[in-house]
């Protein structure tokens, strides 16, 4: 079982809170640099959006708070974000919000924007989120995902799991130039492979896709304990549990931190593990569009 919001952890009401105020001050600052008439939608999805029923579904300054952007021009972006002085202004700007907005924060959340437009060039086949986990902070609605051809999409998550797993192999060389706090950077390169893994592999094992993505991870790790799935799902579990040891202890505590990469690794080696079962039981099923 899951850990409960017990008082060993800080209250979950205000670190939503100030993921959400992170998510507004990066939407003000994108606002204030860009012409509205050239951005669709400005997007807070992922865990922040999620109900979260234990401390696995967030951890504070190690999950990503997921902003996406997407424009109407699909090259337009790179007027705006595409220069270092640029960005740097933005971040400049970014912290300030905070700082201002949240005077009495208990943690600072870890942004992660990413340009829609850019994502769909680069990953053929993308699956839009289910809108239910999306909050529109400005724009238009979110776009429906087309869930229509689930072994289609299965593919190409087996093919993501099986890539995702191919970092372990970096890992070693990775770990063991980076003691005490250096190898927070490598927990930072892990959790964002290691998040849809627990997901992927439950869409990989027939569960409907769309319901899926709308899991938390507490409900994720215990689907996963459902199919059958118990290394995964201890691995899963782990991971996010010792990321949190690491964080309380103000990412002084090395021995959390080593066993959230050790935890983290084998989510990537066992997640790839059911990929190519999936890949060898399905020969025939194609990555493209039916």
């Amino acid at each position: 079982m899951p850990p409960k919001w017990s008082d060993r952890f800080p209250d979950c009401d205000q670190l939503r809170a100030e993921t959400r105020g992170l998510a507004e001050c990066v939407r003000d600052q994108l606002l204030a640099l860009i012409p509205t008439d050239q951005i669709c939608g400005i997007y807070l999805t992922g865990s922040t959006v999620k109900a979260w029923d234990s401390p696995l579904d967030y951890v504070p300054e190690v999950s990503d708070v997921d902003i996406h952007v997407s424009f109407r021009d699909d090259i337009s972006w790179r007027g705006h974000l595409d220069t270092v002085p640029l960005a740097l202004d933005v971040q400049a700007a970014i912290e300030a919000c905070f700082e201002n907005r949240c005077r009495r924060a208990l943690h600072r959340p870890r942004p992660q924007l990413l340009v829609m437009n850019k994502l769909m060039a680069e990953r053929p086949g993308f699956v839009y989120s289910p809108q239910s986990t999306v909050v529109v902070l400005h724009g238009e609605a979110y776009p429906q995902g087309d869930y229509s051809n689930p072994d289609t999409i299965r593919r190409r998550n087996a093919a993501d799991l099986v890539e995702r797993a191919e970092f372990v192999q970096r890992v070693p060389l990775l770990v063991i130039d980076r003691p005490w706090t250096y190898s927070r950077d490598l927990l930072s390169q892990l959790t964002w492979r290691i998040s849809p893994a627990g997901p992927l592999a439950l869409h990989l094992s027939g569960l409907d896709t769309k319901h899926v993505w709308t899991l938390n991870r507490t409900r994720v790790t215990a689907t996963l304990r459902d199919l059958a799935h118990h290394n995964l799902a201890a691995s899963y579990s782990a991971f996010y549990l010792s990321a949190w040891d690491y964080f309380l202890s103000g990412f002084t505590d090395t021995t959390a931190c080593r066993a959230a990469i050790a935890s983290g690794t084998h989510v990537l080696t066992e997640g790839a593990e059911i990929a190519q079962h999936w890949l060898n039981s399905n020969p025939n099923v194609s990555a493209e569009d039916s």
